[in-house]
């Protein structure tokens, strides 16, 4: 480390951007392993930026044995455009095109500044929550692709994070917790809040996961808080809407559903049935998007089973 028994406040410069990402940087007071903490990757995922803030806050150099980053905003863009999924200079959304590109668009810029940050840490907790338009349940996602160790730390991670639902799969191309991977760093992505909305229940969801991982860590004196057992999910199936109009759902974040049921109708201006949305498989919805206006390609829902 650096330094002994700091705490800093800066920011991340963008090579090539105008963009600079708010950072904190606690250096505890004896040696131990590297925590980063990302929040903010979407910009309407309102709950992590929060908790990210008061997690960094809150952190004292005194009690840390090691050393953790903060990045309390990782996509300052979208967050002051109020732009769901992308970033609106670029078009992309910056959770498919880790670890980036060092001389790329602007969201590969980004990812590629914070791939260079995560390639510093040991382990990497990416906040997420519902985008502005999604309703979602709580839930841990990590990859169990390469190295074996790294997958095993990933997966203990995840259960101590004290969510109910965990999904257990191959990494979605592009992902921050698949770019931690292949770099060979223990990540979860972790999913609580909805809409756009400062939940305090989902703040606190964030805040106490992110205290229990610095517990597993051994980076805090504290013992490890128990958690309930969670369901561990494998199969993910993300449905896309097939045409622009109108989503009616009839399906709810959280329902549990079966394979061919209606999940709802896309309908043209004129209140038309144009085209009939159906579940793919047996499972668990574990998010649905809430608006009414849909393009063709965007996301509806996702269910995942064991």
């Amino acid at each position: 480390m650096a330094d002994i028994g700091r705490k800093i406040r800066d920011y991340l410069t963008v090579p090539g951007t105008d963009v600079v990402l708010p950072l904190t940087r606690v250096d505890g007071i004896m040696a131990g392993p590297t925590l980063l903490v990302t929040a903010g990757v979407h910009g309407g995922e309102y709950a992590p930026i929060e908790a990210a803030i008061r997690f960094a806050s809150a952190l004292e150099a005194e009690r840390i044995k090691g050393q953790v980053l903060v990045v309390h905003l990782t996509n300052p863009l979208s967050f002051f455009a109020k732009s769901q999924y992308v970033v609106p200079r670029d078009g992309k959304n910056l959770n498919r095109v880790f670890p980036g590109v060092a001389n790329g668009t602007v969201s590969e810029r980004i990812a590629f500044a914070i791939s260079r940050l995560a390639s510093t840490a040991d382990y990497w907790v990416d906040m997420h929550a519902g985008d502005i338009h999604e309703a979602l349940v709580p839930f841990v996602i990590f990859s169990d692709q390469g190295d074996p160790r790294v997958v095993s730390r990933s997966k203990a991670m995840a259960q101590i994070y004290g969510i109910d639902y965990i999904l257990q799969s191959a990494a979605i191309g592009g992902g921050t917790y698949a770019a931690g991977a292949r770099m060979g760093i223990p990540s979860i992505l972790a999913e609580a809040g909805q809409l756009a909305q400062v939940d305090e229940g989902a703040v606190t969801t964030h805040l106490r996961g992110l205290e229990n991982v610095l517990r597993y860590l051994e980076m805090v004196a504290e013992k490890l808080d128990s958690v309930s057992q969670s369901h561990i999910l494998h199969q993910f199936a993300w449905v896309d809407s097939p045409a622009t109009g109108l989503f009616y759902r009839s399906i709810q974040a959280g329902d549990v559903v079966r394979v061919g049921v209606v999940a709802g109708v896309v309908r043209n201006p004129f209140g038309d049935i144009i085209e009939e949305i159906r579940v793919p498989q047996d499972g668990v919805v574990l998010f649905v998007v809430t608006s009414l206006a849909i393009n063709a390609g965007e996301p509806l829902f996702a269910v995942a089973s064991p």
